[in-house]
């Protein structure tokens, strides 16, 4: 069975490695700052659940480029890949605020997986996604960040 986020066991895991995020990390890949990626991860988990306002009508692929790529990232559980482009509305320029707010809030959104609905959401690169297919990618994206911090 693929790791998905819907997963109760995996996503109570997935919760207690966020628990132990500190502000003083360093990323092992990347530019952001722990700051910088809990709050990335947090604005991500309120796009898929629609917690404030999102436009889901643009894509930025092909109907083919989506399916192909959506098909590769949900068919497995390999991991992201290390530099993983992000979607423009999620990319964190502010370097500094409230860690454990932003974590706090980031844990909330997780356990909202336990009765995940948003029929509406749309990803900007893959398009409609399925239950199953979202619960995938939000596990893919959270581990990908946490292994980025060494968690």
């Amino acid at each position: 069975m693929i790791k998905t986020i819907l997963d109760p066991k995996l996503r109570d895991e997935t919760i207690q490695r966020v628990q132990q995020l500190k502000s003083n990390l360093i990323p092992i890949w990347g530019t952001m700052n722990a700051y910088q990626m809990l709050k990335h991860c947090r604005l991500f988990e309120a796009w898929i659940h629609g917690i404030g306002e999102w436009d889901y009508s643009s894509s930025r692929s092909t109907p083919l480029q989506a399916a192909e790529a959506l098909a590769n990232i949900t068919s497995d559980d390999t991991p992201l890949m290390l530099f993983a482009p992000s979607s423009e509305i999620l990319i964190v320029t502010d370097t500094e605020g409230d860690f454990e707010t932003e974590k706090n809030t980031w844990i909330d959104y997780l356990k909202r997986y336990k009765s995940y609905s948003n029929p509406a959401f749309v990803h900007d690169f893959f398009g409609k996604m399925t239950k199953e297919q979202i619960g995938i990618l939000a596990y893919k994206h959270t581990d990908h960040h946490l292994r980025q911090f060494g968690v």
